[in-house]
């Protein structure tokens, strides 16, 4: 796997074009950093509709990650909300046809997007980035709006790609979910081992040994700040 968006972005802007991977809604909000409760409230009202839109279980693909990430920078910026929903429909429909697109513009009520670099539109810019590849990266909200979360926590979501040292994630394998370099082998399956099974590295090792301590550790640190039940104090 490449070490992040900027070594393979034709790559990572080809998932985007369908859905692939498939998550529940408490992997969705691990993964994209948006609380559950928006998750919900976003699909009910029609302002971010998932790719497995059906009754039980809802789903949401790997593109819905970055999407709903798009949403939340705009959102959090200061963009009204059937807006910021409108423009993130557009630019996902764009990419569906196979549009170039590669670069994100913004001002407080339409975003621009680019196959090329272009001069940025005048008024203010609202995106912190303006690569459609750095939404896969490290995600981290440090003033969520009122609708992500309480104010006095930051959201934090992991690299999409290389979502810690010692694993990756692609949408092909393992319906998406982070697996330890070079295996099948998913960190949340390290995770459980750890917790419910009461198996130290050592132990895991065993079971699994074209893993090393260190790469377990990281699986587990990974999973263990994805399910903090309470984000990090900002």
């Amino acid at each position: 796997m490449a070490k992040g968006p900027d070594g393979d972005g034709e790559r990572l802007l080809s998932e985007l074009r369908r859905p692939r991977g498939r998550y529940g809604a408490q992997r969705t909000s691990q993964l994209s950093g948006i609380p559950q409760s928006t998750l919900y409230d976003w699909r009910s009202h029609g302002i971010y509709v998932p790719d497995y839109d059906v009754p039980s279980p809802t789903g949401w693909s790997y593109r819905d990650l970055v999407f709903l990430r798009l949403l939340a920078w705009l959102r959090q910026r200061g963009m009204e909300r059937s807006v910021a929903a409108d423009q993130v429909a557009r630019v996902r429909a764009e990419i569906e046809a196979g549009e170039p697109v590669r670069y994100l513009y913004a001002s407080s009520r339409a975003l621009i997007a680019a196959g090329e670099r272009v001069d940025r539109i005048s008024g203010e810019s609202l995106l912190p980035f303006d690569r459609l590849e750095a939404l896969f990266a490290h995600f981290d909200i440090a003033e969520p709006i009122r609708e992500l979360g309480p104010s006095r926590y930051r959201l934090w979501a992991p690299d999409l790609v290389r979502p810690s040292k010692h694993s990756f994630i692609a949408p092909s394998v393992m319906a998406g979910d982070p697996c330890l370099d070079d295996t099948r082998i998913p960190t949340a399956t390290v995770y459980t081992l750890r917790t419910e099974r009461d198996l130290s590295s050592e132990d895991i090792v065993a079971l699994y040994p074209e893993l090393d301590v260190e790469a377990v550790e990281d699986a587990y640190g990974l999973e263990a700040r994805l399910r903090e039940a309470v984000p990090s104090a900002a």
